[in-house]
């Protein structure tokens, strides 16, 4: 398997980050995951908007960062070593080197990796079994939660709690006890033909394709309410659906044991919103 480190393919078992890297040593830095169809990668420049503004908020010079140009030619090497049309990219940034302490160097020098992987999404998908952690909250204060943190160990604990559970991912409140987001994506409910979201106020990490979402309302005349959601409301939702990058809209089967049982209205759009995200993941081609 290549991949691309500090400006040069390698293969995998070639490269070499250093111990003292702070990215290993304390999640000192930040990643992208994006979907690739053919080479091209949906919404790349938003992607790579995104981690410059996150760069600057942990206090990174951006202009350390690969070029766009750079990460388009990386990624097209990359996908033309895999099987497959589709991929899953990942780009990851961390500081650098540094001397032991948690104050970072006043001069880094990042590490930058990208790899890629064959990407499919499920044959058949009976929607998610969501359960609402019961242990982890996001903090709308955290830096950690408002940015692609390689640190993601509070998205582990929910995870490997709700699985105790028989869940397939985890319902992650807010501090004041509101909906979030799962560990990796970002949450949608539909109620009489108005889609529901919680704002980013709220703790969540705002994705590209919740944007996504937000703006296809818009456009559509659909009602779109950007507003805290008590988690007993839920059930009063005709459903419920997750989305981000990679994966595109999934739909939530049930919370907490509640199967949503969405009618014709809901269900005309979620599948335009399905065909909407086909189209963008896949850049079109081939749709």
């Amino acid at each position: 398997m290549k991949i691309w480190l500090n400006g040069v393919i390698k293969n995998q078992d070639d490269a070499c980050i250093a111990t003292t890297d702070r990215g290993f040593l304390l999640g000192d830095g930040l990643f992208e995951t994006m979907r690739a169809h053919k080479g091209k990668v949906a919404w790349l420049s938003q992607h790579l908007d995104r981690l410059q503004d996150h760069t600057d908020a942990i206090g990174l010079d951006h202009s350390l960062l690969p070029t766009p140009e750079q990460v388009r030619q990386a990624i097209e090497t990359l996908c033309a070593e895999i099987d497959g049309d589709d991929a899953v990219i990942r780009l990851t940034v961390t500081r650098g080197s540094g001397p032991r302490g948690i104050l970072p160097p006043d001069t880094c020098h990042p590490t930058t990796l990208i790899t890629a992987a064959p990407f499919a999404r499920p044959i058949t998908d009976n929607g998610l079994i969501l359960a609402t952690s019961k242990v982890i909250r996001r903090n709308p204060w955290s830096v950690a939660g408002r940015v692609k943190s390689l640190n993601y160990l509070d998205n582990i604990a929910a995870r490997r709690e709700v699985a105790s559970y028989g869940a397939d991912e985890a319902l992650i409140l807010s501090v004041d006890g509101t909906v979030a987001e799962t560990t990796i994506a970002n949450l949608f409910a539909v109620r009489n033909g108005a889609v529901y979201t919680p704002p980013v106020e709220c703790g969540i990490l705002p994705g590209l394709a919740r944007q996504c979402v937000i703006d296809w309302c818009h456009q559509n005349d659909i009602v779109m309410h950007v507003a805290s959601i008590d988690p007993a409301d839920l059930t009063s939702m005709d459903a419920m659906f997750v989305c981000n990058a990679l994966q595109g809209l999934r739909l939530v089967q049930s919370i907490d044991g509640y199967s949503f049982k969405p009618g014709l209205k809901t269900t005309k759009i979620l599948r335009r919103l399905d065909g909407v995200f086909d189209r963008e993941l896949s850049l079109g081609i081939d749709i």
